[in-house]
């Protein structure tokens, strides 16, 4: 969350960079809640059962499958997808989890094991 908000409100952007990412994000938010409130007696996205959320966005979470009619939708979730992973894998517990270690001194290169190399056909 402190990833997103940082995002939305980034003093090194420009105020009508600021404006358009927080419009981006009001604006996916919005259709989100509109289209749960259409499918579901009026109900918003928070106020779903959990299957009501997750048909929802399962309809939009797979660009290549999802209905031309939910692109804005499909628009949204990717955005808010790639907001989400760029702030897990920077983040501490996402840099541990990939066991990054681009901060390390490495004394001597070891190339990778000859299986790992054939798999790649390298």
């Amino acid at each position: 969350p402190e990833f997103l908000d940082q995002w939305m409100l980034d003093p090194l952007a420009t105020e009508r960079e600021r404006e358009a990412r927080q419009t981006a994000m009001r604006g996916g938010l919005a259709w989100l809640d509109a289209e749960c409130a259409f499918r579901f007696a009026g109900r918003t996205f928070l106020d779903g059962t959990e299957a009501e959320r997750k048909a929802v966005l399962d309809d939009i979470a797979w660009p290549a499958k999802a209905r031309p009619e939910l692109s804005q939708g499909v628009d949204f979730f990717t955005s808010f997808r790639d907001l989400v992973a760029s702030g897990f894998w920077s983040s501490p517990m996402g840099v541990k989890d990939l066991d990054y270690r681009g901060n390390e001194f490495v004394a001597e290169w070891k190339a990778p094991p000859r299986e790992v190399l054939e798999k790649l056909g390298l």
